[in-house]
């Protein structure tokens, strides 16, 4: 990673961006110069991370650079990232195929060895043009960008906003994009979902890693997204592997048989029952066998980590206790909440005020944006627009209450994500139970917040509840609002 200058956040914002977009342009020149020496194995590695490095910060913090991070600027970053993908692949590829060699019967090598051979072909292709081009085209880019870059103040022009006051919020959006594609993942075989959610990680680590030194938990936090990465990263690359072992299944049956055909008709005995023997489609279905099964681990380990042990709620509370942090808790709006799955509407509730609400989602999958129409029982109605993320116990939630007019307009836009429900609140030591009992469907859910984690983890269920409680869904997302629409 770059040399980034300590303390940004206090700085003015476009000082700071400007401060991160230098450092890294350094360190992109330093690793494409790395590229002549074609012994520098790491080179093009190091070259495609710091240029995804640079492209990320030149897009989020577009508004503070101005013309260094224009749109035609970070396209020809993006085309030049891209130059080097098939030379990756290639090299990603022949390491993973090389280290399972010892798992092959010795039949099965042939299959090996043949793919490996059309890999070495394609690899030694992609990164000659990729360090010949990629070098070229980058030298002209650098210069254009330093020049902007070095026309932005370097203490920036006082007044307007710090950069901690920019970066945060866009922190807060690139998370909330991490948690809710890692929730869509739906199975080892969900490779362009789980791609994004890998792209997603990988650029909300590069903002934290120039502020790391200055929030809390900052080096962690990067490092459990190194590890999210890598894990996505492998699962990935496992995948595109097994589709090229399945083109090379399809690429290995043609040549045999223009190879027998050929011995064939050369009349050629020997030689034809030797081709006949060895078969490289056995090696390569074998090759299949070990990257499925390596995939359905590493999927596995995803559910394990980021689902089950609760990994994603905590990356994204430990991402906002570090806003918050720097911001004040304010800054940051959090919903503590718990909730819990009724056999029944309680007694209680049946003489407790009650409002009907008509709510539904806009479309979209990074945020989850809601509007509510809620009508009490004198008529009266009130408008509002919420956005939220993530799930269980502490979820980010920002609401604002808007008019009828607005709430008309939108609301078409909702349709097929929709719930109707009728609320009813019940005041208990301290305490507003929320009760929903939903229309059109056998389902009432009991709903209490919180000022704080402490006092969510002191709650005591009170006896008219107990009576018709099933059991706590907190964290379940099938019993998310957004979930139940429909």
């Amino acid at each position: 990673m770059a040399t980034v200058p300590d303390r940004l956040l206090a700085r003015p914002a476009p000082a700071a961006a400007r401060r991160i977009a230098t450092a890294q342009l350094d360190a992109t020149a330093a690793a494409c110069a790395r590229l002549a020496d074609r012994k520098d194995a790491e080179a093009l590695h190091d070259f495609r991370v710091a240029v995804r490095r640079l492209r990320t910060t030149l897009r989020t913090y577009r508004q503070s650079l101005g013309r260094a991070a224009s749109k035609k600027m970070r396209r020809r970053l993006r085309d030049l990232g891209r130059a080097t993908n098939p030379g990756r692949d290639a090299e990603v590829q022949i390491a993973w195929l090389g280290a399972r060699r010892d798992r092959l019967a010795r039949r099965e090598r042939a299959g090996l060895n043949w793919m490996l051979k059309q890999l070495k072909e394609t690899d030694r292709g992609a990164s000659r043009t990729a360090r010949t081009d990629v070098r070229r085209t980058f030298l002209g880019l650098d210069a254009t960008l330093r020049k902007r870059l070095e026309q932005i103040p370097e203490h920036g022009g006082g007044g307007g906003e710090s950069f901690g006051a920019v970066a945060a919020p866009l922190v807060l959006a690139r998370l909330e994009e991490v948690v809710d594609r890692l929730a869509a993942i739906a199975g080892p075989a969900d490779d362009e979902t789980a791609h994004e959610a890998r792209i997603a990680g990988k650029r909300l680590r590069y903002l934290l890693e120039p502020i790391a030194k200055e929030i809390t938990g900052g080096r962690a936090l990067v490092r459990r997204l190194k590890a999210l990465q890598d894990l996505l990263g492998e699962m990935h690359d496992v995948h595109v592997l097994g589709a090229e072992l399945a083109q090379g299944i399809e690429r290995a049956a043609r040549a045999k048989a223009r190879e027998l055909h050929r011995l064939a008709l050369a009349d050629d005995a020997r030689a034809l029952d030797r081709a006949r023997r060895r078969d490289e489609r056995l090696g390569l279905a074998a090759l299949a066998g070990l990257a499925q099964r390596r995939l359905e681990a590493l999927y596995a380990t995803f559910v394990r980590k980021w689902r089950e042990d609760g990994g994603a709620e905590q990356l994204a509370r430990d991402v906002r206790t570090a806003l918050a942090a720097y911001l004040g808790p304010a800054a940051v709006p959090v919903e503590i909440e718990r909730k819990f799955l009724l056999t029944r509407m309680p007694e209680r509730a049946r003489t407790a005020p009650c409002v009907a609400i008509d709510q539904g989602w806009l479309p979209g999958t990074r945020l989850q944006e809601r509007i509510r129409r809620t009508r009490a029982a004198d008529g009266t109605e009130r408008y509002y627009r919420t956005v939220k993320s993530g799930a269980g116990l502490e979820r980010v939630e920002i609401e604002e209450e808007t008019g009828a007019g607005l709430f008309e307009q939108l609301w078409p836009l909702t349709e097929g994500r929709r719930v109707v429900k009728h609320r009813h609140e019940v005041r208990d030591a301290g305490n507003v139970w929320e009760i929903d009992v939903f229309e059109g469907r056998d389902l009432v859910l009991a709903e209490v917040e919180f000022p704080s984690r402490a006092a969510a983890e002191r709650l005591a269920i009170p006896s008219w509840l107990q009576a018709v409680l099933d059991r706590e869904v907190t964290g379940e997302p099938a019993y998310l609002n957004v979930n139940l629409a429909g």
